[in-house]
């Protein structure tokens, strides 16, 4: 971990869009779980992770969820990145949100983005007790109070309530089965491997390699089959290093995958991410002729229109 914080340290400042930090509470006591949201809009073509920290004086407190990021895409050019921490205050009078830096890798090859933190209020139930207004004092937990029951007309209420739900649910599934015609034309659902063969398909009519943006046409392609394995395979595919990437794909084994001939082109990516190598046409091609391959053998097979699953 220090050996990546001192890699981080080294490159040079990223520039997002828009950036965001949130903690759901501003004024916390000690041991008190935070929550922290962190939003980053930024360009589509960059790759935003967060690399393992210290995050002291907070601390990731036992039981609460680990670190975990979502990306969002806006256009064709912008996407956001959405951070959750939970976070815990267990030694120090003075809370703070800590500085985090993010690994930034893109185009313009690797970077980091250093986001400042900022001080929190600390709650101090030992002052409230000492407070003279009754009000603001702090006694404790209060014992229980006897509450007498005059009606049930609400009980009643409310269980004809839950009798009525059932029943339209009921009602709506027969109407389901037996009156299939009568479910509207809605838009079809998009699935990922349709999504992702549309992006490729994309990227072969637009054919950055010839305006001298070969190197992002690489970046796009490995986004596209990082993407579409990620929701093929339910894991985060996007954040995970090359490493842990295949160690994913190795673990869960999806049938149709051809990985050593993945794992060849993922460290030729590899090359053009990091070494800055300038791919030519016929490798863009090639490149997005082995993700279409990818995908179509790899896809789940769904039910034809008008017939059973």
């Amino acid at each position: 971990m220090i050996a990546a914080l001192l890699l981080l340290a080294t490159l040079g400042e990223a520039t997002p869009l828009a950036l965001e930090v949130r903690a759901d509470a501003e004024e916390v006591t000690l041991g008190e779980h935070i929550a922290v949201h962190i939003r980053v809009e930024h360009d589509a073509r960059d790759v935003y992770s967060l690399p393992a920290f210290d995050p002291a004086p907070l601390a990731i407190p036992a039981g609460a969820p680990a670190p975990r990021s979502h990306r969002e895409e806006l256009s064709s050019a912008r996407a956001r990145t959405v951070f959750e921490l939970t976070l815990a205050d267990y030694a120090t009078l003075e809370p703070r949100l800590p500085d985090i830096v993010f690994a930034v890798s893109g185009p313009d090859g690797a970077r980091q983005l250093s986001v400042r933190g900022k001080p929190l209020k600390l709650r101090s139930l030992v002052q409230e007790e000492g407070q003279g207004s009754a009000e603001r004092a702090h006694h404790g937990p209060k014992p229980p109070v006897a509450v007498q029951v005059r009606s049930f007309l609400w009980a009643f209420l409310l269980g004809a309530l839950a009798v009525l739900a059932l029943l339209f649910a009921f009602r709506k599934r027969l109407m389901q089965r037996f009156f299939p015609q009568r479910k509207s034309a809605a838009a079809a659902e998009v699935f990922a491997d349709d999504l992702a063969l549309g992006r490729l398909a994309g990227l072969r009519v637009q054919r950055p390699w010839e305006r001298g943006q070969g190197r992002a046409a690489i970046f796009a392609l490995s986004e596209i089959v990082r993407g579409y394995l990620g929701d093929r395979l339910a894991f985060n595919a996007l954040d995970l290093t090359s490493e842990e990437f295949v160690l994913e794909l190795r673990r869960r084994r999806l049938i149709g995958l051809d990985l050593a001939a993945l794992m060849e082109e993922v460290a030729w990516e590899d090359l053009v991410k990091f070494a800055k190598v300038e791919p030519t046409a016929d490798e863009c091609l090639r490149g997005i002729d082995l993700a279409e391959s990818l995908i179509r053998h790899t896809r789940p097979l769904r039910a034809m229109p008008g017939r059973a699953a």
